[in-house]
């Protein structure tokens, strides 16, 4: 088989699934979506695009083989076969490894011999083979707790009923490290997250097209406002810093790795980007938590995006955007926010007031009455029921080991009078 060409896979949280193809449609790639990913055959030119501007990605993976075996030996041997020398020797590679209903199930000896297979040694302070990385196989592959990946290159392993496929990681540090993001509030919303909910409502159209306003009420650490303005000035999430200078990505360490190829898929990437917001497209971004805003305001300016955004320290019932874009004839746009939505009982009855004030927000009277559409994470359907709006669902993901949806409405009636209500001050 070719070198060059390679069997991808991207990786993205379980229900983006359909927001990853079209992403991949958007650089002109035909995948097939699996769960929790999807797949394709490229070159090159795939690779480092899917690295350099997938939003909703976990990791590009290239497979290095698939083959069956239901004993040890046989797993050795067949691995033998693998082109190993893809995989970098500067560092010992990180190997995880995950089996289901198969004769090979035990994970440690399963990483034991194809190390052996590819003449890889176990890093020399290993806590115990299959122990460093754990076992999740293709699930999404880190911790999830914001400490960087650590280490050398990352084989990903999968035994599926004595089906055994070998991939190595392509992309480094997950994705969702766009390298802006040095503040974070209590519990931030990954980076692929925010992108994911900002593709399934107000930047959904086509890229040429502007996308309409946005207003985050609960912007915390900023994520959704500053992923809002990298989508709408075309800004590649693998350039998000300021300096336009690209993330460090695995496969630069590859010894094939096309240096001057890599060069121009940067130099056009950055020749897409908009100097300015388009047309009257407006982000705006508001937390009743003036230490939170700072953190925003940090962060969007190691992005790049201070100027683009609207930060202002504001209840629910305060937030800045509506009457500011009405004053100016901008129609309405999107109020796009992951509100608190807590874990426990408690919480359920402490934070029915806020949702029942996001609902008069958007009912009769209410603020965003006149057009504005609404966009958000939920966290239990309790809650979303407390706001009496028709809610629908969008996608359902997982963010912090909890289920979530995307629950949208669409253009709310017009403004028919005064606001109904005030935000409660216990929420």
């Amino acid at each position: 088989m070719d070198p060059n060409v390679f069997r991808l896979m991207a990786q993205c949280p379980p229900g983006l699934e359909p927001l990853l193809v079209s992403e991949l449609k958007g650089l002109g790639i035909r995948a097939t979506a699996l769960q929790g990913g999807a797949s394709w055959t490229g070159g090159w030119s795939d690779l480092m695009a899917a690295n350099l501007h997938l939003r909703v990605a976990s990791r590009v993976l290239v497979e290095l083989g698939t083959f069956g075996a239901r004993a040890l030996g046989e797993l050795e041997r067949k691995g033998g076969a693998l082109p190993w020398d893809r995989v970098p020797r500067a560092a010992p590679a990180r190997f995880r490894v995950s089996s289901s209903r198969s004769r090979l199930y035990h994970e440690g000896a399963i990483e034991e011999r194809l190390r052996n297979a590819g003449d890889l040694p176990a890093p020399a302070e290993s806590a115990g083979i299959g122990d460093v990385v754990g076992a999740r196989g293709d699930a999404d592959l880190d911790a999830g707790d914001g400490t960087p990946d650590a280490g050398g290159p990352l084989v990903v392993v999968r035994v599926h009923r004595d089906k055994v496929t070998v991939r190595l990681d392509t992309s480094g540090e997950h994705l969702h490290r766009r390298g802006y993001r040095l503040h974070v509030g209590v519990a931030p919303l990954r980076e692929t997250l925010a992108s994911a909910l900002l593709l399934a409502g107000p930047m959904s159209d086509s890229p040429s097209a502007a996308p309409p306003p946005v207003v985050d009420p609960f912007c915390g650490s900023g994520t959704v406002a500053i992923e809002a303005a990298l989508l709408a000035r075309r800004i590649a999430p693998g350039l998000a810093l300021a300096d336009r200078t690209p993330r460090h990505f695995a496969f630069r360490d590859w010894p094939d790795f096309p240096q001057a190829a890599w060069e121009l898929e940067v130099e056009a990437a950055r020749a897409d980007i908009l100097p300015e917001l388009p047309g009257r497209t407006a982000i705006f971004g508001s937390d009743r938590d003036a230490g939170v805003l700072e953190a925003a305001a940090a962060n969007a300016e190691r992005a790049g995006v201070l100027e683009d955004l609207h930060l202002a320290t504001a209840t629910l019932s305060k937030a800045p955007g509506p009457e500011e874009l009405a004053s100016a004839g901008v129609p309405p746009g999107w109020l796009v926010t992951n509100p608190p939505y807590g874990g426990r009982l408690g919480d359920r009855r402490r934070l029915r007031a806020l949702y029942t004030s996001l609902g008069r927000a958007f009912g009769p009277g209410g603020r965003f009455a006149a057009g504005w559409s609404l966009l958000y994470f939920s966290g239990d359907p309790v809650l979303d029921a407390a706001t009496g709006l028709p809610l629908e669902e969008r996608f359902a993901t997982s963010h912090g080991g909890l289920r979530v949806r995307a629950v949208a409405m669409e253009g709310a009636g017009e403004d028919s009078g005064e606001d109904s209500g005030e935000e409660p001050r216990e929420a």
